[in-house]
């Protein structure tokens, strides 16, 4: 018996567990870089071109600092929260799971059931997927049925497993998508050193990598009592 090429058994569960397995011990514990920065008005003029200096440690820490590593402004992500900082100080903190996070790094260097939950909890519908063509690829399809460009969704490349776009229905006609593009290989993993972002259609953020390593990072880096005074 035939199978028709678009066709797909499985589920995001059993997704998960594939991306998991393939990296397994492979995939880098750490990587840091310099992040352009270019955000984009409503017409599709550049508004602003800043640089973030950035470090991350798998699964679930990611430490942001904004234009100055001095400064002690910008963001961390650490386990399930995110910590907000202006000159040092926390000005906010709250749960969070960052998706992007999650399916471009997280995925392959932490218990699968976890990856589950978090993505259940952003309102994925495992349950759904599918196959198609995308850019000339095989590409699998979480949280939606054929047809469905609007729900909640992941799209992750057959081939090397990699997360590719992402699409987030915030409701009031607000649609987000997100590319991970340009992937080049990185200390038995991956990394997309483009990342793009769109809101119904038009352009509002492009984050470029540069200065790409995987270096040991200092845990402190990833204290929010310490965020002033780290660096990488």
């Amino acid at each position: 018996m035939s199978i028709a090429p678009n066709s797909f058994r499985g589920d995001g569960l059993s997704l998960l567990k594939k991306m998991s397995k393939r990296y397994d011990g492979k995939w880098y514990k750490s990587v840091s870089f310099e992040q352009k920065t270019t955000r984009y008005s409503e017409d599709g003029s550049i508004s602003a071109v800043n640089t973030w200096y950035e470090a991350m440690e798998l699964p679930s820490n990611l430490a942001i600092k904004f234009d100055d590593m001095d400064k002690g402004n910008g963001l961390l992500f650490r386990n399930d929260s995110i910590y907000q900082f202006n000159d040092g100080q926390i000005a906010g903190s709250r749960v969070m799971y960052h998706p992007l996070l999650i399916l471009g790094f997280s995925v392959y260097s932490q218990p699968v059931e976890k990856t589950e939950a978090a993505l259940i909890t952003l309102g994925f519908d495992l349950n759904k997927a599918y196959q198609r063509d995308y850019n000339g690829k095989q590409v699998y399809v979480v949280g939606a049925l054929e047809g469905d460009e609007t729900s909640n969704q992941f799209w992750i490349e057959k081939d090397r497993l990699l997360f590719v776009k992402m699409i987030q229905n915030f409701g009031e006609n607000r649609i987000q998508e997100v590319f991970f593009d340009k992937y080049e290989a990185l200390g038995g993993g991956w990394i997309a050193p483009e990342v793009r972002f769109y809101m119904n259609g038009k352009m509002t953020l492009l984050e470029e990598y540069t200065k790409i390593e995987t270096p040991n990072l200092n845990a402190e880096i990833f204290d929010p009592k310490r965020f002033i005074e780290a660096k990488w």
